[in-house]
């Protein structure tokens, strides 16, 4: 008698790239990127937790730049919550986009950025890593940081 397996390899092998096939990758772009809409993050050279560093956002559809959209980043640590931290980016030249932000702690991060335009939404994730301590509670007030790290009176 013979006996059946207990597991087919072959299924195990088609659920593992069905997986793979879906799950979206660091940097990956979101519904507008159908729409030709190209979103990149340049980040300072050195990120040191309780500095303040300044964040660009490029922003084309094809070969031009976008004017006139709406960008948010917001910056998460990977590992826990330090609550909202993060800018509205302002618009400095058609396509170019700036903000600034400090960070509570060195340690990887992730800037979410979220571009509106025309009605449309899309979001696209850039991990980072930070150098340097935690702040102390007086540090991070002196930054204009919450005692757990979040911005104060965020806006976005």
């Amino acid at each position: 008698m013979k006996k059946k397996p207990g597991f087919c390899p072959a299924f195990l092998l088609v659920l593992l790239l069905t997986m793979t096939a879906c799950s979206g990758g660091s940097g990956q772009e979101e519904p507008l990127a159908a729409a030709g809409m190209g979103i990149e993050l340049k980040l300072p050279d050195h990120v040191q937790s309780g500095q303040k560093a300044e964040y660009i956002v490029n922003i084309r559809k094809g070969d031009r730049p976008v004017a006139g959209a709406q960008v948010v980043v917001n910056l998460e640590m990977a590992a826990m919550d330090h609550g909202k931290n993060g800018f509205r980016a302002i618009m400095t030249e058609p396509g170019q986009y700036k903000g600034q932000a400090v960070l509570p702690m060195g340690g990887e991060w992730i800037a979410y950025v979220k571009v509106k335009k025309a009605g449309q939404e899309q979001t696209k994730k850039f991990p980072f890593k930070a150098s340097g301590d935690m702040l102390s509670p007086h540090e991070m007030k002196a930054k204009g940081l919450n005692e757990d790290g979040a911005l104060k009176n965020a806006d976005f």
